[in-house]
């Protein structure tokens, strides 16, 4: 039998064992003397699996030595190694030196490896090996499947497990090791000289100031017939230059006499940007104007801005348009419409109002020119086709991107972000500019949380009154503010000029991202003429799940959204927001041809004739024709049920503002010693004063715990919101209604928000958001003018009265 014997001496004895192909036919160890003639063996010892350990002659040692086919000698004590070579030499054995696997030598295993072995604790061990330890190391974490297999190639390009576990540990941050994928910058287009573009002659000279050629997306949508009103779908990354695509088609369309722009996005602090930006556009004899559905809620001075629909440009958002439309009002001749953000067809509460408002916007303009802007889009052909538009797209990413994913929770994240937002500012561009940070999280908490342990960070939430936001957004700008954190929610409107996108949270409230908002929030990063790079760094917590521990972990996630593709735009509707639609579309008709047509160009919608079924016994049309509840309900963005709701009240007497809270309670409001007390009674207690931790605690012993300043407010929150007789008090919505009324007699008392913030401050130890708080009330003022609307057509005149009265009251002097 042929069989090669592996040798490593280890201070007093020399291990052997003998090999025949992959399998080990026994253990066995030598200890050596010094004699006159050299090193010799000493003793013997056998060690066969399932059998007791045996001393055998010394001479078998060397019979052994003699006939084996090769000897190899492993790395080991170097004195003892040494006495066992002259052994060998003085026998005349060959020998060479090679490198196992110590894991596996530890095992009574033989795992031959080479140079590019991994490297561990400074030996070098075999693959199965390395993959076993990153699996014990991975563990420990908590990781998840993918993110295992994630680490398990990146050891396999590293080859060194003490680089990999440093990862984890956070001891080796190299951007080598962190980085999951680099986006080249593609070689761009060259551009069209804007001398060569056939614009119109005062809109050449202006545009002239701010450029001598057109981007190459631009261009295409030129070569692909912008100028000869042409309808496009236009797919290009973030800050690639599409808005400008649509204000060329806009304004050379109004200097030819065919009609208004309307310039439409999804926010109204995109909508306040765009106007100022329209606005240059004055100069050529134009009137611009804002249609958002402004904040009916009196604050004082506030910027005064066109609000008109005579105007020749409009910035609006998409409920502030449909909302002429479905009021009859005229938006007078329609000569180009850019609806940004067209992705927007795909979220779950708004998308069925963009799909109606496009349809009922080609039908009252059926020759404008209809521009669809988007970064990202899954299904950009399929998609054009059914807007009835050119697809014109680029894929080419003018800055390029790293994509850095990092594994890390608690505190440690919060050392990365200093970490990384310091590394971000000592980077200046070649165009002169500093690194500046987006740092996206999952709610307001963490906005401020984060901000404070950052130095030069700026909280930025949807619950900041405007001029708040607008004044970081202009410090940011200026680079005054080296980072600014935003919730997830604010991606969309967030338009500032980073160079590196972080996220600390891979959610938005509870929710996971999907792949188009991930890649919508990370194509921030990077802004062409700003930046040379865009780095995205994606701080995962292994192990972290929302809605109550089910569905994916965030390390999971994280390497679902990198991997992920783009989901196509096929929005799918419920049936009350198809009713919606019908009924909007039955306000903006004159036949029933005509709202078949309407139905038609509608994305989302179903069979007609099932919702109009539905909508006549809901008592908001007769046949096709909207009746005069249906008129009111359509005029106010009313959905079925709630009108349904609005008449049930008003029949059963309810006063105009009860009706008001029970469409929607104020709930955006905070506890402002929710950690103190979970700390003091070692349970968990939610900042949300709603929330059952809270409610459940108010009828608690546990409450006698706490000081007697908190027990206090408790005690005066319980007397003044939990006073109703309701079988599931206090989760019978009472307490939020009550919060709600109470709001509202504060502001009818003439008590500004600040004001009313202050009050609920000082007697229940308890803050909202002045951005929250105005948008209720402001929500409320809508809701008092459609419960006035739905009480006239009943013939409660009355209660509509009643309705002006407290809506004037909120709006304020």
């Amino acid at each position: 039998m042929t069989f090669q014997v592996l040798a490593q001496a280890d201070r007093s004895r020399i291990q052997l064992l003998p090999q025949s192909g992959d399998k080990v036919l026994f253990e066995g160890h030598l200890r050596l003397k010094d004699m006159p003639q050299g090193p010799r063996v000493f003793k013997f010892l056998v060690k066969k699996e399932n059998e007791a350990e045996r001393y055998l002659p010394p001479e078998d040692a060397m019979r052994l030595l003699r006939k084996a086919g090769a000897i190899y000698l492993v790395r080991g004590d170097s004195a003892l190694e040494k006495r066992f070579m002259e052994l060998l030499e003085s026998y005349q054995l060959q020998y060479r030196f090679v490198q196992v696997c110590g894991h596996c030598l530890g095992q009574k295993r033989v795992t031959y490896v080479g140079r590019d072995a991994i490297t561990y604790k400074g030996a070098r061990i075999c693959e199965n090996c390395a993959a076993a330890e990153l699996l014990r190391e991975a563990d420990f974490h908590h990781l998840s499947r993918p993110a295992k297999s994630h680490l398990a190639r990146i050891l396999k390009k590293r080859r060194s497990l003490d680089d990999v576990i440093g990862l984890l540990s956070l001891q080796r941050l190299e951007p080598e090791l962190t980085r999951f994928d680099f986006i080249p910058a593609s070689h761009e287009e060259t551009g069209l000289p804007l001398d060569s573009i056939d614009l119109p002659g005062p809109l050449k000279e202006l545009l002239r100031r701010r450029l001598t050629r057109l981007l190459p997306v631009q261009s295409r949508a030129i070569s692909a017939g912008l100028l000869e009103g042409k309808s496009q779908l236009v797919v290009s990354a973030t800050a690639t230059g599409k808005s400008l695509i649509g204000e060329m088609a806009g304004i050379k369309n109004l200097l030819q006499g065919k009609g208004k722009l309307l310039f439409l996005v999804p926010l109204v602090a995109l909508a306040n940007q765009k106007y100022d930006q329209l606005s240059a556009y004055n100069e050529l004899g134009f009137q611009t104007s804002i249609r958002v559905g402004t904040s009916r809620i009196r604050l004082g001075k506030k910027r005064k801005i066109v609000q008109s629909l005579n105007a020749d440009i409009i910035s609006g958002t998409y409920e502030g348009i449909d909302q002429v439309i479905r009021t009859k009002k005229s938006l007078g001749r329609v000569g180009t419409v850019v609806i940004d953000e067209v992705h927007m067809l795909e979220d779950a509460e708004r998308g069925h109002r963009l799909a109606g408002m496009i349809a009922r916007l080609r039908n009252a303009a059926p020759e404008a020119q209809f521009i669809f802007l988007s970064a990202t889009v899954g299904n950009p052909g399929a998609l054009a086709k059914q807007l009835n538009a050119a697809l014109v797209e680029y894929e080419v990413r003018p800055v390029p991107i790293e994509r850095h994913l990092i594994f890390s929770s608690g505190k440690e994240k919060r050392m990365l972000l200093r970490q990384l937002v310091a590394q971000a500012e000592k980077l200046i561009s070649s165009t002169g500019y500093r690194g500046q940070t987006i740092i996206f999280t999952n709610s307001r908490k963490n906005c401020y949380n984060l901000a404070q342990a950052i130095p030069g960070a700026a909280a930025y939430h949807a619950g900041l009154q405007y001029p708040e936001r607008k004044r970081i957004e202009e410090l940011f700008g200026q680079g005054k503010i080296s980072t600014v954190v935003t919730t997830a929610a604010l991606a969309a409107g967030v338009d500032f000029p980073a160079s590196q996108v972080v996220f600390e949270s891979l959610a938005m409230g509870i929710n996971w991202l999907n792949v188009h908002e991930f890649n919508q929030m990370l194509g921030r990063a990077g802004r062409p003429g700003y930046h040379d790079l865009g780095l995205v760094y994606i701080l995962a917590e292994p192990g972290r799940r929302f809605s109550s521990g089910r569905g994916e972990s965030e390390d999971e996630m994280a390497l679902a959204l990198l991997h992920g593709a783009m989901e196509d735009v096929a929005p799918e509707f419920s049936d009350e927001q198809q009713q919606e639609e019908v009924l909007a579309n039955a306000v903006a008709s004159r036949s029933r041809q005509e709202l078949e047509k309407l139905h038609d160009l509608t994305l989302g919608l179903d069979d007609l004739d099932s919702a109009l079924n539905s909508l006549e016994r809901a008592g908001l049309v007769k046949g096709f024709e909207p009746t005069r509840l249906g008129a009111a309900a359509a005029a106010h963005f009313l959905t079925p049920d709630q009108t349904n709701l609005i008449a049930k009240r008003i029949g059963k007497g309810r006063s105009a503002l009860e009706v008001a809270v029970e469409l929607e309670g104020f709930e955006a409001i905070y506890l402002k010693f929710a950690e103190h007390i979970s700390t003091k009674l070692h349970m968990q207690v939610s900042q949300r004063a709603l929330h059952g931790s809270f409610l459940d605690l108010l009828s608690s012993s546990d409450l006698n715990q706490l000081e007697r300043k908190i027990q206090r407010y408790c005690l005066d929150f319980v007397r003044d919101f939990l006073r109703c007789t309701c079988k599931e008090s206090p989760y019978c919505g009472c307490v939020q209604k009550s919060i709600s009324l109470s709001i509202l007699d504060l502001r009818a008392e003439g008590k500004s928000p600040e004001e009313i913030i202050d009050y609920f401050s000082d007697r229940y130890g308890m803050y909202a958001y002045q951005g929250d708080l105005i948008n209720y009330l402001d929500q409320m003022v809508r809701y008092l003018e459609a419960i006035g609307s739905v009480a006239r057509v009943l013939g409660k005149p009355e209660l509509a009265k009643e309705a002006e009265e407290w809506k004037k009251k909120i709006e304020g002097e």
